[in-house]
């Protein structure tokens, strides 16, 4: 059993002197989402559980298994139905079977020019098929957490079962933007894969408009970190953004959406984030969180913060932070220092942001452990005399009970 302890309440006050709440963004798209990535706190939100179509956003969960499969230099062969396992004329990179590209290059093809054959060799490579690979995807996704979301193929085409959430996307974006792999390739504009076996040069082009200028509708952002677009007539128009400033990593979801709508709808969400919210401290790395006793002698262990805990919240406004402690009621010696005992957790006005390991400040042998040796040995040591003292005992009644029935039988002889 656990006990949780309310440990600290810090109360964020601001002198709200002619100043209101920010004012929303103006989100016209119908599903929508702003998320501080490195916390995991959603800073906006618009039917953010509604299932939808996620079109090639898809892709990130398919980039996210292979990078987390690794060999990037492996070179992949293509197999002969890659190219009918996908729909004519839709996005790709038109692989040939027999053709050999490096996992690398696959990975440049499906986040840079969103090929759906690339995806198709991705998931084949990795697991053997698509259906298999599928399933590989709905695992990754419940393990983090992302429990609307059900994947039938690598790629995003359309299938009436292939469906996901705002909320669920920007939980796979959060953990595939911890890779700095993927970081890099989500903001490369042009990738060149050399001449195969098969087909001469290719020349790539990033279909993401936050990042990679046109020569009209220039939807850039600065400080842009990706993610990824897609695009089916079921799905209509979804974009997975990010950008980065003043200390403060966002990520945005749009689903079902209408042509450039998303972008425009992206830079507001975008500027809603930036312009309104900033980063603090809770707790930083080392400090102490709880003291915890460890005997009669008034011996004590400190319990720090494991790491640095930073959140986000609304410049103009008073809001409640509340952290709670979660230990074990007893501690179990021996522990050494650094080993995890229990966790921090952080909510905002009662919804929890995230926790943080909370671990031991020294090495602790278990309780007296040379003075009990010698407690035991003393124990022992009485307890052998007193077995000794009653076997002299019993040998003393015995003798004495022996000699008295020697003395009767000499007295009737």
């Amino acid at each position: 059993m656990r006990q949780k302890i309310f440990f600290l309440t810090i109360l964020l006050l601001f002198l709200i002197t002619n100043t209101s709440l920010a004012a929303e963004p103006n989100i016209l798209s119908p599903s929508a989402l702003l998320m501080d990535s490195k916390t995991g706190q959603i800073l906006y939100e618009k039917n953010i559980d509604e299932k939808l179509y996620p079109a090639s956003t898809t892709k990130v969960m398919t980039a996210l298994l292979l990078l987390e499969d690794g060999d990037l230099e492996k070179v992949v062969e293509i197999n002969e139905d890659v190219p009918n396992l996908i729909e004519l004329g839709s996005s790709q990179i038109y692989l040939i079977p027999g053709e050999k590209l490096t996992r690398e290059q696959l990975l440049y093809s499906l986040l840079v020019d969103s090929a759906n054959d690339a995806a198709v060799a991705i998931a084949q490579d990795i697991s053997g098929s698509v259906e298999k690979f599928a399933q590989k995807m709905n695992e990754k996704a419940k393990e983090l957490g992302a429990i609307n979301t059900n994947f039938v193929n690598p790629h995003g085409l359309h299938d009436d079962n292939h469906y996901t959430t705002a909320k669920d996307l920007s939980i796979i974006a959060k953990e595939a933007m911890k890779n700095p792999t993927f970081r890099k390739v989500v903001t490369t504009d042009r990738y060149i894969i050399p001449a195969t076996n098969k087909q001469d040069t290719r020349y790539l082009y990033l279909t993401n408009r936050l990042i990679r200028n046109t020569s009209y509708n220039n939807y850039q952002y600065e400080g842009a970190t990706g993610i990824k677009t897609g695009y089916t007539s079921k799905a209509k128009y979804a974009l997975i953004g990010g950008a980065t400033r003043n200390n403060l990593d966002l990520i945005t979801v749009i689903l079902n959406g209408e042509s450039t709508q998303v972008y425009k709808d992206t830079h507001s969400l975008l500027d809603y984030g930036f312009e309104n919210f900033q980063r603090d401290i809770a707790i930083k790395e080392g400090e102490v969180v709880k003291e915890i006793p460890l005997d009669k002698n008034n011996e004590s262990l400190s319990v720090l913060a494991k790491e640095t805990f930073e959140y986000s919240h609304l410049k103009n406004s008073t809001q409640e932070v509340t952290a709670t402690i979660e230990l074990p009621d007893e501690i179990q010696l021996p522990i050494e220092k650094g080993d995890v005992l229990g966790t921090l957790a952080f909510s905002i006005d009662n919804k929890k942001i995230d926790s943080i390991p909370l671990i031991a400040d020294k090495s602790v042998e278990a309780p007296n452990s040379i003075l009990s040796f010698f407690s035991n040995l003393k124990m022992f040591i009485w307890l052998g005399i007193a077995i000794i003292l009653f076997f002299i005992y019993r040998t003393y009644v015995y003798i004495r009970k022996k000699r008295r029935r020697r003395k009767r039988l000499f007295k009737m002889k």
